[in-house]
């Protein structure tokens, strides 16, 4: 019985190491970074990023964003090691979608938080252009009452 055991256990464990246990946990930190920065981060942890889906076609790679990640498998489609590598699914669609464009949906968790940030750099860019004109009718009064004055 003891012996049945520990072969079952030597088994389980040839098997494992056989396999491989992997050279990185799933997603290594990179899910939700745009490609470009998924790249710097996983070569800086010795690996290299594989495209293995993308899904739109609205943006270059670099600006997609990494949506998963998986260690290679240890062995590619051509009997080669693939150790050091990490397959990485990107979705390449323009933000949120429109009546124009695909994307996520506004009613979604990453659709809405795309949104209200596009929506709070709407709202910052428009109070800096309504601060900048009155700032110049501001200026432009002064310089009227500066020249009737000195009349």
């Amino acid at each position: 019985m003891i012996l049945a055991v520990t072969a079952g256990a030597l088994g389980s464990a040839a098997i494992a190491l056989a396999l491989g246990a992997g050279v990185a946990a799933a997603d290594d930190g990179v899910v939700g970074q745009t490609y470009k920065d998924a790249k710097a981060a996983l070569s800086q942890q010795g690996l290299t990023p594989v495209v293995a889906t993308t899904v739109g076609d609205r943006k270059d790679w670099d600006d997609c964003i990494v949506t998963s990640a998986t260690p290679a498998a240890g062995i590619d489609g051509f009997g080669n090691q693939a150790s050091g590598k990490m397959n990485v699914n990107l979705n390449c669609y323009a933000k949120y979608s429109t009546s124009q464009w695909p994307g996520f949906s506004i009613q979604s968790p990453e659709g809405q938080k795309i949104y209200q940030a596009d929506l709070a750099a709407k709202q910052a860019r428009e109070a800096q252009q309504a601060a900048a004109a009155q700032q110049a009718q501001d200026e432009q009064l002064a310089a009227t009452d500066a020249q009737q004055a000195g009349e």
